[in-house]
């Protein structure tokens, strides 16, 4: 059910002082056009300014499935590509999984729908993200291979790409260690499946004794690998034999400890795994494409999960100010996410959130009658009545790839859609905000996604 949130927005408790504020907030925001990835960027250049100086740009998403974040990020990475010189790509997708999408956009090789649909993420196989997969081929068409938009996954959830890629690895380095080591490597693959606890399932002993083993042959045989193969490939392996590891440190962490400390896990790899990317494409700068509670500089706050820090709060201690969280909020609109319960019989369906709490940021950003709006929290400059308000912990709108309805499994307080509503002091956890009046959802490749 689809509910009109615009005039809800305006009526707040106390309106004059919501009005006073939006005033404020008008002043210190800038309007944006249209989400049109192929539209001019004249009115980003605000953005692009905001940017300019940051060495990784976080463009979060305040859900999984809403193609106008989509769109806005498509414009923001064209602009930082064509504008400023822009040239990795990393997102929130299995690492080994998008080489495949990484030969296509520098190299044209493969099918790029195909490579989008082998990542495991449906969040990812949609139209707008292969829009823009499309158009970086056709800005590395012709170029210099060291001039060329590199694409880098950072995500260690599966072990199935990494083992494909040491196995193909190892017939041309290694043939006799690859069968040596052939029964641990087809019981260390996942097959892209899931546990009851929504890890890899592979089988334990078998991947450690791979690890163990791998481990030891790559410290020792480094430079007979490189020559069989080259430094770039060996590298490539040594970094898929890391994806295990880290998958399976998840796995521990979630078995022994709880969702929390898979969360931190998770975000600690990938942060890893951008600095890895970085060093490994010997790129300066990179974009990097991922929800708003993994690129934020604070906790990743989850539906029905204590906090844990995030994957950007990782990016921040490590580059200070020349880290950028982006984050995204939506007053209304449908969108879409699996229902209830993260499982394979879960439904992938469209919906949408009531009115956004009161005092919300959501709120507020809808009083200044914006339809596309974006705020760098610095450009709030010397109006302290607006810096005050913000100073202090507000909603916003943030959901993954999950909705939780209020008939959840349960009828808990933390039932309903307030799971999807994260309070936050909004410019700790980000250094912009980007808001959308209404939303459409994401439009998925197959007809069993639409």
């Amino acid at each position: 059910m689809t509910h009109d949130t615009t005039d809800d927005a305006s009526n707040s408790t106390d309106r004059t002082e919501t009005e006073n504020l939006a005033d404020r907030l008008r002043c210190s925001i800038t309007e944006l056009v249209t989400t049109d990835p192929t539209a001019d960027h004249a009115d980003l250049h605000p953005v692009g300014d905001a940017l300019a100086d940051a060495r990784i740009v976080g463009l979060g998403e305040a859900t999984h499935g809403t193609r106008e974040f989509f769109q806005l990020k498509h414009r923001i990475v064209r602009s930082l590509v064509e504008e400023q010189g822009l040239r990795l790509f990393a997102m929130e997708a299995n690492l080994p999984e998008t080489t495949a999408l990484n030969d296509y956009v520098v190299y044209g090789e493969g099918d790029p729908a195909a490579a989008l649909d082998g990542t495991h993420f449906w969040t990812w196989t949609t139209e707008a993200v292969l829009a823009l997969v499309e158009w970086l081929r056709e800005f590395n068409e012709g170029r210099p291979l060291d001039s060329r938009v590199r694409f880098h996954g950072i995500d260690a959830q599966y072990t199935t790409g990494a083992v494909e890629y040491l196995d193909e690895f190892l017939a041309v380095a290694d043939p006799d260690l690859r069968e040596e080591v052939g029964d641990d490597l087809a019981a260390t693959d996942d097959s892209g499946n899931i546990t009851d606890q929504y890890t890899s399932d592979h089988a334990p002993e078998a991947t450690e004794r791979l690890l163990d083993r791998l481990e030891t042959a790559f410290e020792e045989r480094s430079e007979t690998f490189v020559s069989a193969t080259s430094a770039r490939e060996t590298a490539m392996a040594r970094r898929c034999l890391r994806v295990v590891e880290q998958t399976r440190e998840r796995r521990v962490a979630r078995e022994t400890d709880g969702m929390e400390a898979a969360m931190l896990v998770r975000d600690e790899a990938m942060a890893e795994n951008l600095a890895w990317a970085l060093d490994h494409t010997g790129r300066d700068r990179a974009a990097l494409w991922a929800h708003d509670a993994h690129v934020c500089r604070t906790e990743n706050i989850g539906a029905r999960v204590d906090p844990a820090p995030s994957l950007g709060s990782h990016l921040a201690e490590r580059y200070g100010d020349d880290y950028y969280a982006l984050g995204f909020d939506f007053l209304g609109g449908p969108f879409r996410a699996i229902g209830i319960e993260l499982t394979p019989e879960s439904e992938l369906s469209t919906w949408s959130l009531d009115e956004p709490p009161a005092d919300s940021v959501t709120r507020l950003f809808a009083a200044t009658g914006s339809r596309f709006a974006f705020l760098d929290f610095d450009a709030m400059g010397g109006d302290e009545r607006l810096a005050e308000w913000f100073a202090e912990p507000r909603a916003k709108r943030e959901l993954g790839a999950v909705y939780y309805g209020s008939d959840g499994p349960s009828e808990s307080e933390d039932d309903g859609q307030d799971a999807h509503n994260a309070v936050r002091v909004l410019p700790d956890a980000f250094d912009g905000i980007l808001f959308v009046r209404e939303t459409t959802p994401s439009r998925g490749l197959s007809d069993s996604d639409d």
